[in-house]
């Protein structure tokens, strides 16, 4: 995912400000529930691109289309529901850059 990476390279430049790590972070979030809203169109695209070939091999469990949805959103909540739990005190950033030496 590249939102994973956008995030990762803006928290870590070395001289970054507090309200562009809030706004990175909120950005992130909003991109992933985006993606969730847009699952379907994503399966059908995977559906359109990607076709395996028929063979004679025997399946281990049927693979529907309802199952990949079920496991994606799964998934696109786990990852907002991960930065919302690590990223909790981000707001304590803003709070913190008043002692930034600059300031006095």
């Amino acid at each position: 995912m590249p939102h994973v990476d956008n995030l990762f390279n803006q928290l870590q430049k070395r001289k970054t400000e507090p309200a562009q790590v809030i706004t990175a972070i909120d950005n992130f979030a909003k991109c992933i529930v985006d993606a969730r809203n847009k699952i379907d169109d994503i399966i059908n695209e995977a559906k359109r691109i990607c076709t395996e070939p028929q063979g004679n091999k025997r399946r281990r469990r049927n693979n529907s289309s309802h199952d990949h949805r079920v496991a994606a959103l799964e998934v696109c909540d786990n990852i907002v529901n991960s930065a919302n739990d690590r990223f909790q005190f981000k707001d304590h950033l803003v709070a913190a850059s008043l002692f930034f030496p600059e300031h006095f």
